[in-house]
């Protein structure tokens, strides 16, 4: 059976503020879910831990993969948000520019 994680905890200290600008996307082996209801989840393939998002967080995450993250919103809730995911190995980011060749990691 998973683990279920919560995306946010009342009692968690305040996250640092993710790199920005960034460009942001799932890290390996996660993938991402969308509910019906609007919501989404996150599962590692790997450990099988699964993170749920409701409507207003999975929207605020379909920004921040499609757009990455302003510098003007960091301190958001979507860059606390960014901050967070980042922190706990959901998301990945990269400084913007070009992509790196095929074969390298960016």
């Amino acid at each position: 059976m998973a683990a279920r994680h919560p995306m946010t905890t009342p009692d968690a200290p305040p996250r640092t503020p993710a790199p920005v600008p960034a460009v942001l996307r799932l890290a390996p082996h996660v993938t991402l879910t969308r509910l019906p209801y609007g919501g989404a989840v996150l599962l590692n393939t790997v450990t099988l831990a699964l993170a749920e998002c409701g409507e207003p967080q999975a929207a605020a995450l379909d920004g921040l993969l499609a757009s990455g993250l302003p510098p003007s919103d960091r301190e958001s809730p979507p860059g606390r948000l960014a901050a967070e995911l980042l922190a706990t190995g959901w998301l990945t980011a990269r400084p913007p520019g070009p992509r790196p060749a095929a074969g390298h990691q960016g």
